[in-house]
């Protein structure tokens, strides 16, 4: 058996009076699922402000969540083909472009063996896909968390897996995300950049860490709106480099955490304090207010450039739609 491993989160505000196996998916993207997350509160893998309880069990702000996460092994099995819908925008025969909804994980992982885009791909192109990181990741060239939805490029030959790989990894593809974000930034535009890590008791989060200790964090910002005297904004993310949880952690780290967002932000108390316009946003928000909105590279065989663009969905329309009518 192998040795616990635990990690902690306080619960923020906008859980307030979520059932438990709901606020422990909210938390950690590595439980992609209520049904799973029961299992492990059942196991006793997840506790409660360190007591077992029911998955039902309504959690309250300021709670402790712990989690053993040595569940967490790296699957080496082949995905099968699985029916799933996918909006695709462009399709070739080297490559796919999909608006990815919030919601569906990329690939297989530990917590979640079926239902992820990689079986969804295998399904749509009705053969095995290039891989650069063993069969799980077949096709995958970069990544969307879970709750992010946006535009994805997935590779279908060899041949475009290798160069936009290497678009990639030199940060000469572009990426712009559309982030609605709690406060807003002193300036209306602007750059951050950090060095990024692993978090130091944390195994599940990312960090500022200090410098030479990670890997360099660089995205440039642009304020679009703010809303209710500039207690929330929506702002735009220009990423020049793709670390795990970037936007969530540079945000963060300059006091604009991303609206629902459980495991980073939290609502300021200026927010808290408006308990009916708290309350009405909580009830329209829930996951990270993430999409990204467009995705140019150049494309592996003909090389040209090229440019894709997906429209905010729907729950971020809503919220914006709130917003503005607050003033």
């Amino acid at each position: 058996m192998s040795e616990p491993q635990i990690v902690k989160a306080t619960l923020p505000a906008e859980l307030e009076d979520l059932r438990f196996d709901v606020a422990l998916c909210r938390i950690f993207d590595d439980v992609p699922s209520r049904s799973f997350a029961a299992k492990l509160i059942n196991a006793g893998l997840a506790l409660l402000n360190d007591k077992k309880c029911k998955p039902s069990r309504n959690v309250t702000t300021g709670a402790e969540v712990s989690l053993d996460v040595s569940f967490l092994t790296e699957l080496t099995e082949a995905p099968q083909a699985e029916n799933i819908p996918l909006e695709i925008i462009y399709e070739d025969h080297d490559l796919l472009v999909i608006h990815k909804p919030a919601g569906l994980v990329v690939h297989p992982g530990a917590g979640v063996r079926t239902g992820t885009l990689v079986n969804a791909v295998l399904a749509h192109c009705g053969s095995t896909l290039p891989s650069l990181g063993g069969p799980v990741r077949a096709g995958i060239v970069h990544r969307l968390d879970r709750d992010t939805s946006g535009c994805m490029v997935v590779a279908k030959s060899q041949l475009a897996l290798t160069k936009l790989a290497e678009q990639f990894a030199n940060h000469t593809q572009e990426r712009t995300y559309h982030a609605l974000v709690y406060g807003t930034p002193i300036t209306d535009f602007g750059s951050i950049e950090t060095w990024h890590g692993r978090h130091p008791t944390q195994r599940l989060q990312y960090a500022v860490v200090a410098e030479g200790k990670g890997k360099k964090a660089l995205l440039n910002f642009k304020v679009l709106k703010t809303f209710r005297d500039r207690d929330v904004a929506l702002v735009q993310c220009e990423l020049h480099t793709g670390r795990t949880h970037q936007i969530r952690v540079q945000m963060t780290s300059i006091g604009c955490p991303l609206l629902g967002d459980a495991l980073y932000g939290a609502a300021p108390h200026r927010i808290l304090n408006q308990k009916f316009f708290f309350s009405q946003l909580k009830k329209l928000v829930s996951r990270q207010m993430l999409h990204a909105r467009t995705l140019a590279f150049i494309h592996p065989r003909t090389g040209l450039r090229m440019s894709f663009e997906c429209e905010l969905p729907s729950d971020m329309k809503e919220v914006l739609q709130f917003l503005e009518g607050q003033g």
